[in-house]
């Protein structure tokens, strides 16, 4: 599934959004913007008109009173517009990034959690989140900083505007010099944003590599392989590597900066030179009062300020809004499932209606072929259901695309006769309770990770009763906190760990809670041994008492007890029926199931073969 976008946003788009996301969260915040506009040009204009002032009352020989009343009042404005900014600054920074960091981090982790699954786990997506997850990944990048950015750039023509009117009153012919001087500087910043512009996509994907070789170092899942079979060298030769190109890129767009910073001086010592030549050459003819030249003296070596902010904060303000971009096109991508209301579902506890399956097929994206294709099935009410074949023949596959997780890229699924796309998902996703091969723990309590609720939900006797059934309770009841033992010890010092088996009892637990009409496990006693595998089993047919239940297994002797077995090879049913009918069949089960049996043997586990079933 593609998730690409062709549109970006535009730059008032991306202005409004970030400008109504601030003001939700904090009005105050883009209350204060505006007063630092207006405060970041009023403070230095006063500054720079207080010592016209005072010169020319000297000049003017005014009386000691009405000196000290025009000097105190400039003093005072000065003193209020300074404490304004710096209450508008104290606001400002303190809030600005921080609130749209934190909403964006909390509309992504909503957006994580209630998305489809095919769209979260798709190239696609991975690679736009990638984009987003730099653009917001600290306080100072830009994109978390557009109402500052605009307040800066508002602020700076505001100024030039005001600094260019008092400049005019001398001559307009400074204003036009000043002004082409400003040009040629744009003209370099440009080619510097066009530089960085042109290389930002290779950059993304060059610091992609690097957090991803970053992550494979830490993670304590793959350390064990990294220390036994010494692949740190290689590591870190990859590291150095994807480095180096990374180093090369970043050098070539500060290359880019540098030399507009170095234009930007130039001109500004050429610019600043003349204009004040112009100055004292009207000063010394007479031209001009000792005051304004104060004044204006002043106003050009702000303006030139001013000039240079609008450059600098327009440049910001554009990079901010492109990166913006990129957190929009990630949030916004849609889901590909009826999360509206849908087709009226059946609820309670009784089974649901026959779940069909009619040509359906499942292609990965940039996959070359099919996962999956022309799957014919009628699975119906109460029936037990094996699912087996090799490694990577599409068995969990075939599961996401029967819970709903994926869509089908060709055929249809029904539910009682209605297509499974029509139902509500999430009142679809009630209908299963699904164990999968890789089980994730949730940083909380047992009780919670097998309930999925808070604790003044959870029942605790329905928990221990679950746990019992998984034939986990042995293990939870010599625990000193029994089921309110943490788990998780990343995150909790006083956790414990749960063995490869016994996390798969605890899943079996956590759907065994839900009691949902319709249970899935996908290679639910992948991590036990052939013993405890078989106690497991021999309950199976007691907890699937009155659901539908499928089952996964690469054990085809645990799977003798279903009503019906499917072998999936090739993409497709390759066989279907029951165990004595696989076995006559002499088909690829029985071959498969023969050399599994041999194997037991071999491993001196054949005085269990009649609790693993083994004929």
């Amino acid at each position: 599934m593609s998730t690409e976008k062709g549109a970006t946003y535009s730059a008032w788009s991306n202005i409004s959004y970030a400008m109504r996301l601030h003001w939700r969260a904090r009005p105050l915040t883009l209350i204060c913007c505006v007063i630092s506009v207006l405060v970041g040009v009023g403070l230095p204009f006063v500054s720079i008109l207080m010592p016209k002032i005072v010169i020319d009352n000297i000049t003017a020989g005014v009386t000691p009173g009405r000196f000290i009343l025009s000097v105190g009042a400039m003093a005072l404005l000065l003193a209020l517009l300074s404490s304004a900014k710096s209450y508008a600054d104290l606001i400002t920074n303190e809030s600005v990034g921080t609130i749209s960091i934190l909403k964006h981090l909390q509309t992504t982790m909503h957006k994580h959690l209630n998305m489809d699954f095919e769209v979260l786990e798709s190239p696609g997506y991975a690679k736009l989140g990638e984009k987003a997850w730099r653009a917001m990944q600290s306080n100072h990048s830009p994109a978390s900083n557009i109402p500052r950015n605009t307040s800066q750039l508002l602020m700076n023509v505001l100024g030039f505007v005001t600094y260019g009117m008092v400049i005019v009153t001398v001559h307009p012919l400074i204003i036009l010099f000043l002004a082409v001087s400003a040009g040629i500087n744009w003209l370099a910043l440009s080619r510097a944003r066009k530089i960085e512009m042109a290389t930002r996509e290779e950059r993304s994907k060059l610091h992609g590599k690097l957090w991803y070789i970053q992550k494979v170092s830490k993670e304590p899942s793959g350390g064990k392989d990294i220390r036994l079979y010494d692949l740190g060298s290689l590591i870190n030769g990859m590291f150095r590597n994807v480095l180096a190109a990374s180093t090369k890129k970043e050098r070539e767009v500060a290359t880019g900066d540098m030399k507009a910073h170095l234009s930007d001086a130039a001109l500004s010592l050429l610019r600043d030179g003349a204009a004040y030549a112009f100055l004292i050459y009207l000063l010394i003819h007479d031209k001009m009062t000792l005051g304004n030249f104060v004044l204006v003296f002043a106003a050009i070596g702000a303006f030139a300020g001013w000039l240079s902010g609008i450059l600098r904060s327009s440049s910001e303000l554009m990079r901010a809004l492109s990166e913006m971009s990129d957190i929009r096109v990630y949030l916004d991508v849609p889901d590909i499932s009826n999360t509206g209301a849908g087709h009226e579902l059946q609820s309670g506890d009784k089974l649901p209606p026959a779940i069909t399956l009619r040509n359906v097929g499942y292609t990965y994206p940039e996959a070359n072929k099919p996962t999956l294709t022309g799957i014919d099935l009628d699975i119906k009410p109460g029936e037990r259901i094996a699912i087996v074949g090799g490694n990577g023949a599409g068995k969990t596959t075939f599961i996401k695309l029967l819970c709903g997780l994926y869509k089908p890229t060709s055929g249809e699924i029904t539910l009682g006769g209605v297509d499974i796309t029509r139902y509500n998902r999430d009142e679809f996703f009630a209908l299963f309770s699904t164990v999968f091969q890789d089980i994730h723990l949730f940083c909380c309590d047992i009780a919670g990770n097998i309930s999925q609720q808070s604790p003044e939900k959870t029942d605790y006797g329905k928990v221990k009763k679950c746990l019992e059934m998984s034939g986990l309770m042995d293990k939870v009841s010599g625990l000193e906190k029994g089921e309110s033992t943490l788990l998780v010890r990343r995150v909790h010092n006083d956790a414990i760990e749960l063995s490869g088996g016994e996390q798969q009892k605890l899943a079996l637990a956590r759907a065994l809670y839900k009691d949902a009409p319709v249970i899935i496990l996908d290679e639910p006693t992948a991590a036990l041994d052939p013993i405890a595998e078989s106690e497991i089993y021999q309950r199976y047919a007691e907890l699937t008492a009155g659901k539908t239940s499928i089952y996964i297994s690469h054990r085809l002797a645990s799977t003798r007890f279903c009503d019906r077995i499917l072998f999936i090879d090739g993409g497709g049913i390759a066989e279907c029926g029951t165990h004595d009918e696989l076995m006559r069949h002499g088909g690829k089960y029985a071959e498969m199931f023969n050399v599994q049996s041999h194997y037991y043997k071999d491993g001196e586990v054949s005085e269990n073969e009649d609790a693993l079933h083994l004929a």
